[in-house]
């Protein structure tokens, strides 16, 4: 008895489905994805889930705590009074009211924050003292690896300005050293 091609398949006429089909049912195909799962979608576009990822997000970018965690990681209100700080130096509007604002921050808060872009704006005062400070903040998140993350584009550019005008030749000399491992 030769098989017709038109015959589905086996004794019941009905189109044998492939492993990958089977593997899909079941939920267990390596093409399946997250994405697909609507029990997934559904609780990603859940607002309770939203409210958690923003708190999450918050707590490892810097950015504003919610109350629960606030009162947890930053219970004296610390954390939010440096924020504000930063945010009163970056606004400064000329570039006088910058420096006085950079000095005044680091009286108050000695410890440089982990934030690139903050720090790169440092490199451009006039102190050299503030200069070579920035420049070790920064020299210790590269070997901490957190700097390849977000760097500033003007990085490099603010390094080379210290390597060439810097007077102190072994802040140019770090200046050049953290330059060349950026390009790596």
């Amino acid at each position: 008895m030769a098989k017709d091609d038109n015959d589905g398949g086996g004794f019941s006429g009905k189109r044998n489905k492939s492993w990958r089909e089977l593997d899909a049912q079941r939920g267990k195909s390596r093409y399946h994805s997250r994405q697909d799962d609507p029990a997934q979608q559904k609780i990603e576009r859940s607002a309770s889930y939203q409210k958690y990822k923003t708190a999450a997000d918050a707590l490892f970018t810097g950015g504003e705590l919610p109350e629960g965690l606030a009162k947890t990681f930053d219970p004296e209100g610390k954390r939010k009074a440096q924020k504000q700080a930063m945010m009163k130096v970056q606004e400064s509007e000329t570039r006088a009211a910058w420096v006085t604002a950079v000095v005044d921050y680091l009286e108050k808060y000695p410890d440089l924050p982990d934030d690139a872009y903050f720090l790169d704006s440092l490199l451009d005062h006039p102190r050299e003292r503030i200069v070579d400070k920035a420049l070790a903040k920064l020299e210790a998140l590269q070997e901490e690896g957190k700097l390849k993350a977000k760097v500033p584009q003007s990085l490099e550019q603010r390094l080379k300005s210290v390597e060439l005008t810097g007077s102190d030749p072994d802040t140019q000399g770090r200046a050049k050293a953290l330059r060349e491992k950026l390009r790596t």
